[in-house]
């Protein structure tokens, strides 16, 4: 069914790539401290850290800007920005160290002048996405020269954590700069930004007076490639050195390659199907268990992925702070699909199907093997494709009128941040809230003993399972193809980083 036009699609995907293969006289290696292309699925929506939160953005935005604190390739926290930080005991006031050695590429210092300006203009601007990160700060303050202080409404154990995706902004520049800052802004991080030519590349540079040390990689290039079948051929060209989020079938051609090294890395993705449950049908939780039923993930998974991938039954991954060993996956009973939709008295109704096209490795054949199953159980399925930068707004806004497929890797590392960017009511992006889950969802925030925490974060994944207002599909094994010389690992976050320390 669909997992066989998704074998066809390949067979043909590979024999392209093959020709290129065959055809291609690949540029020599590129000298890793000299320059690197980086292939992206999609373009930026904007180079102001204060207006967008997007993966593809975040990738761009920690290369250019600082952030107080650092989340390493292991799940630790670090710092960055801040040398150092304390919370009093009940975490509800925290307190950082700013070094007093860093400039912003305009030769200005870095103030706590400008923490706090960052800070407090995200979060009076309702329109920032950012601003949902910040809903637990009261108060931000300078403390002398050196520090910043935060009041929060409430306990928030994971605070040093969450100020980690807070780009801090030059005052003067940004006011100064207007709407340009969007185009050309000005940070402190390790590369400077050259040239954004929309849809076509942001060209960055490395900052010669970096604080954490100057990027081995001197020149760096982000390049926006839609294409699966597109981004592979570049690599093997030689015009792109590193291709996030290979597609499975290719990946035994790039292996023979001598030029070229695959790495794969257990990322903190989980892919998921997200309901609309304020909407008729999916507004039935017999219907939600049905199509939750109807997927069989371990095809998916082993046949269709060819086994970058794993089937989950939870938002987060084994590497993500929050996860339970012992919940497993849905089952795959088509037979008990079809009688929760005879008890739920579907009658053909149709469902839309609403997901990215360039986002993920396979996530159209994905998306198609889903809805072939849905298919197979009597369900109605219109399915619509669009561009990740299209996808994303939508999202963002609560606009997905059916279902969709989408994925959450936590940029923190820790179960926060999908519990309150999908199922907290208020801020979530999601489409069910219930009060008991709330409760629990505040609970562990004011945690801070890390097994208390857990166990608690654990009773949210059992709610979850029962209300069904999402279908946990499977977690994401990513591969990357790396071209020769290319001194650079990848990350179980997703980030592209150059800066040193990165991968620490």
């Amino acid at each position: 069914m669909t997992i066989c036009t998704s074998r066809q699609w390949t067979v043909a995907a590979v024999a392209i790539i093959g020709i290129a293969l065959g055809a291609a006289n690949p540029a020599a290696a590129r000298d890793a401290a000299d320059s690197v292309v980086v292939a992206q699925t999609s373009d930026t929506l904007t180079l102001d850290p204060s207006r967008d939160t997007s993966p593809i953005s975040l990738n761009i935005f920690k290369n250019v800007f600082d952030q107080l604190t650092d989340i390493r390739a292991d799940g630790s926290v670090g710092p960055l920005l801040a040398e150092s930080w304390q919370a009093n005991e009940d975490a509800t006031v925290w307190t950082f160290t700013i070094q007093d050695d860093v400039r912003f590429h305009d030769g200005a210092p870095v103030t706590v002048g400008d923490v706090v300006w960052t800070y407090e203009k995200i979060m009076a601007d309702d329109a920032s996405p950012v601003n949902a990160y910040l809903r637990a700060v009261e108060s931000v303050e300078a403390v002398g020269d050196d520090q910043v202080r935060f009041t929060l409404n409430a306990p928030f154990a994971p605070f040093d954590r969450q100020v980690s995706l807070v780009s801090i902004m030059p005052q003067a520049a940004y006011e100064a700069l207007g709407r340009d800052f969007s185009t050309s802004p000005i940070g402190s991080g390790a590369y400077r930004v050259v040239e954004w030519v929309k849809d076509d590349r942001v060209e960055l540079v490395a900052n010669e007076d970096y604080h954490g040390g100057v990027p081995a990689i001197r020149h760096l290039v982000f390049r926006p490639v839609p294409s699966e079948a597109s981004r592979t051929s570049a690599l093997l060209s030689g015009e792109l050195d590193i291709v996030p989020l290979l597609p499975p079938a290719f990946l035994p051609t790039l292996e023979r390659r001598d030029d070229i090294r695959v790495e794969t890395v257990a990322s903190n993705r989980i892919l998921y199907v997200g309901f609309n449950a304020q909407q008729a049908p999916l507004d039935n939780v017999l219907v939600r268990r049905a199509i939750d039923h109807a997927i069989d993930r371990s095809a998916i998974t082993d046949q269709l992925l060819r086994g970058l991938g794993e089937p989950a039954g939870q938002v987060v991954a084994p590497v993500t702070f929050g996860y339970d060993a012992s919940i497993v996956p849905t089952s795959y009973d088509p037979d008990l699909s079809r009688q929760l939709l005879a008890e739920a008295g579907y009658d053909g109704e149709p469902i839309l199907f609403q997901f990215p096209n360039n986002r993920y490795a396979f996530g159209v054949e994905v998306a198609q093997a889903v809805a072939g199953y849905m298919t197979e159980v009597g369900l109605n399925v219109e399915m619509q494709s669009m561009e990740y930068a299209a996808f994303f707004p939508l999202w963002v806004n609560r606009q997905l009128t059916g279902m969709h497929l989408f994925g959450f890797g936590p940029s923190i590392m820790d179960a926060e941040l999908p519990l309150r960017s999908l199922f907290e009511t208020g801020p979530s992006r999601g489409y069910w809230s219930d009060p008991q889950v709330d409760a629990l969802i505040a609970q562990q925030r004011a945690e801070s003993d890390l097994d208390e925490r857990a166990a608690i974060i654990a009773q949210i994944w059992q709610h979850v399972r029962e209300a069904v207002p999402y279908s946990m599909l499977y977690n994401e094994v990513q591969a990357y193809g790396i071209a020769e010389g290319v001194d650079w690992t990848p990350r179980p976050d997703e980030r592209l980083l150059f800066y040193t320390g990165a991968a620490d």
